[in-house]
């Protein structure tokens, strides 16, 4: 298995045993919420559309697919030289002065040099996280490691899949990423900023906006909305608690434990329970609550009517020889 060239809270690299047995078999695997691509890396789809909203990360990912070497090159030189505090910060000023909107925009050595920056930021910032203020300057502390790992051989083995995958990777929120979702044999699996399991454990960051209830719900409807429109399977991922199973009710929740990646003390990092959700659907149409003319009755018509008003069967009207 290959192992992940970031370091991400929230990571899926400790769920996978209990998550790859709930990912069914599809042609195209899109993930609207794609971190540290830990689930891109574990599994064997022909295709990968891989989006988040975070454009830094998402520009890491395609420089290193495109350019492996140069990224690979001016990230050394970094993390040879700048292992201290006074280090970090100067790699980190630098990145801030040039917001990443700019980089978009320029040469493609400025979005090579702003993907070195962030792989090194990432691996010598405190746990991995990656957070940003309202100005969008990222403005994680030092972590003060005595020394820093080098994924190079990572680093190539992503670079590899990506190109012969032909993976996609998209800066998108979920709402615009789900566009990508067309008719096909097509599987999205989602692992949004998580439910926080109490007041005090709320750090659900979005990029430069929190992630709330209100997000979660307008999530779930959109998953429904592409399962009616297009038959997709849908799995999902979510810390295991009451507002969780609430917001998520249409899934067929799954039970696991996972051990905690961030916590001040390494030793304090306790199992936290989570789930994973798999949207129930009919084997007939493939969408959820059934009502398709395979399975009629037997689950009902509320997803029937739904791909009716959708037009989901108007490309299939003058198919039928009545006359035969």
């Amino acid at each position: 298995m290959i192992r992940p060239f970031i370091k991400w809270a929230g990571g899926k690299t400790r769920a996978l045993p209990s998550l790859l047995p709930h990912l069914p078999k599809a042609d195209c695997l899109i993930e609207p919420f794609v971190g540290g691509a830990s689930v891109f890396l574990a599994t064997e789809y022909r295709h990968y559309v891989l989006a988040d909203i975070n454009p830094d990360l998402i520009n890491l990912y395609r420089e290193v697919t495109r350019y492996p070497d140069l990224v690979i090159d001016a990230a050394r030189e970094l993390f040879s030289t700048n292992n201290s505090p006074e280090g970090y910060r100067e790699v980190r000023a630098a990145f801030n002065e040039q917001a990443s909107s700019t980089v978009k925009f320029g040469f493609e050595m400025a979005r090579i040099m702003r993907a070195a920056q962030f792989l090194y930021l990432n691996r010598h910032g405190y746990n991995g996280l990656c957070r940003y203020n309202r100005k969008t300057g990222f403005n994680v502390p030092f972590g003060k490691y005595k020394r820093v790992y080098f994924p190079e051989n990572e680093i190539r083995l992503f670079a590899e899949k990506a190109n012969d995958t032909k993976a996609i990777f998209l800066c998108a929120p979920f709402q615009r990423s789900l566009q990508a979702v067309t008719a096909g044999d097509v599987l999205v699996y989602c692992d949004p900023p998580y439910l926080p399991e109490s007041k005090t454990a709320n750090f659900t960051q979005y990029h430069t906006e929190p992630f709330t209830e209100d997000s979660h719900r307008q999530l779930v409807q959109a998953l429904l909305e592409v399962n009616r429109k297009h038959g997709v399977k849908v799995v999902i991922s979510n810390s295991d608690t009451e507002a969780t199973r609430a917001i998520y009710q249409p899934f067929r929740m799954h039970e696991i434990s996972v051990q905690r990646s961030v916590s001040t003390n390494k030793d304090n990092r306790q199992k936290a329970k989570e789930v994973i959700g798999v949207l129930p659907v009919c084997d007939g149409c493939g969408r959820y609550g059934g009502g398709c003319p395979d399975c009629g009755a037997v689950m009902g018509d509320a997803t029937y009517n739904a791909m009716v008003a959708a037009g989901t069967f108007d490309d299939l009207e003058g198919d039928y020889d009545f006359a035969s």
